[in-house]
């Protein structure tokens, strides 16, 4: 399967079932009544982190989710059915965006995010029966449900990240702390997408993931060659291992890596050096090294030489830098019907009046406009809830177009 970290597509919530309007006309029941059911809720869109996928490649290509829509309700007072949810399963790390910003971070596996809420479903006419109202004849209609456009972009959750220039020996580093089996060339990029392994030792306490990133070059934050798009997936890594090539200019490559995690404000991330290809050096370049770069494990990922003394320095410094911590899943909420204000606003537009206002939208929207018993219901509701008189002190007149959320009526 082809490694993806982004995709988009548009997420589309079922629409809540439509109540219904029937009497009770059984046999020696005169006065059965209104017995009309209500509708179901709509099927939300669901998000849930998984550790069995690793790419969003499944949704690479993919336009619209949907769930399914709430059934109508119907007589002797059934509900119709809800509608199925759509769970679509993405990599632990996925990140979830949509056109305001991150809404959600699912970096545990099992965590969930709704994207989408299902709507709302309608009342049937046995909802409205009172001691004075005794046959209502009308209903209310479901709501529709949530949609929008989502971005995911998927972090790669990792423990060490070796970060260095191309051809350092990243790829074969990563063969000779883990399992891992990533290719190996001896021409540069040959890592084109984070490869993982994990570490494991009986000796260790547990097991760690070490990821190769594909390899940086000076300006990738910027855009340039292959690494600015994996520069995400250093974010997520506890720890940064620059991998230096002992044999070709090491202080310029540390330079330059610093330079660019330094300008995806990466620099404070803890890291330990690494100088690999050691192999090619005699003793007076090792003393040299070992001076200017003191701390800095000398290791050569061809011969073995000095790999498990790294392994068990990477294993040391997990063990100092303690357990994962736990990410928020939501960062924010979102509802289509949740007005940043109470109550009701008004305000002239083209000539007519736009009323806006969380209950009265919700309202208007589950208004059955053909039936004459439920305009006169939502003819009522807006004068007890003060709307006409709103209406009336912002001057408007009889004929005057009013609308609210996507309907529109002459005011009377």
């Amino acid at each position: 399967m082809q490694f993806v970290d982004e995709a988009s597509f548009l997420v589309r919530a079922g629409s809540g079932g439509d109540g219904s309007v029937s009497f009770n006309r059984e046999k020696y029941k005169p006065r059965g009544g209104p017995d009309g059911g209500r509708g179901g809720d709509g099927g939300s869109v669901i998000l849930r982190a998984t550790e069995d996928l690793s790419t969003l490649e499944p949704y690479a290509h993919r336009r619209v989710v949907k769930a399914g829509r709430g059934g109508h309700g119907s007589g002797n007072n059934r509900t119709g059915e809800r509608g199925d949810d759509a769970v679509i399963e993405v990599p632990v790390g996925t990140q979830v965006y949509d056109e305001s910003g991150l809404l959600a971070d699912l970096s545990e596996p099992g965590s969930s995010f709704i994207a989408a809420r299902g709507g709302e479903g309608g009342r049937g006419n046995a909802s409205f029966a009172t001691s004075t109202r005794r046959a209502p004849g009308f209903r209310e209609k479901g709501l529709p449900g949530e949609e929008k456009e989502v971005r995911l972009e998927l972090k790669v959750l990792s423990d060490v990240g070796l970060v260095g220039l191309p051809n350092v020996g990243k790829s074969s580093l990563l063969r000779t702390l883990s399992a891992a089996r990533p290719r190996v060339g001896d021409y540069p990029f040959t890592t084109l997408s984070p490869q993982l392994g994990v570490a494991d030792d009986r000796r260790y306490r547990r097991p760690f993931v070490v990821a190769d990133i594909p390899g940086l070059i000076s300006g990738a934050s910027e855009g340039r060659g292959l690494g600015n798009r994996f520069l995400r997936h250093v974010a997520r890594a506890r720890l940064l291992a620059l991998v230096l090539d002992a044999s070709e200019d090491p202080e310029g490559a540390e330079v330059t890596l610093r330079g660019e995690l330094y300008a995806a404000g990466l620099s404070r991330k803890p890291t330990v050096t690494v100088l690999n290809k050691v192999d090619l050096l005699d003793e007076e370049l090792r003393d040299y090294l070992r001076e200017a770069f003191p701390g800095a494990l000398q290791v050569s990922a061809k011969t073995g030489e000095g790999v498990e003394d790294l392994r068990d320095l990477l294993e040391a410094r997990m063990r100092q830098l303690g357990d994962r911590s736990t990410g928020e899943q939501a960062v924010r909420a979102h509802r289509v019907f949740r007005p940043t204000w109470k109550g009701v606003r008004v305000e002239k537009e083209n000539g007519g009046y736009a009323v806006a206002g969380e209950s009265v939208e919700r309202l208007a929207l589950k208004t059955d406009w053909e039936n004459p018993e439920g305009v006169e219901r939502f003819q009522r509701e807006l004068e007890r809830s003060g709307v006409v008189g709103a209406l009336r002190r912002a001057g408007a007149q009889p004929g005057d177009e009013i609308r609210i959320g996507e309907t529109v009526f002459d005011f009377r």
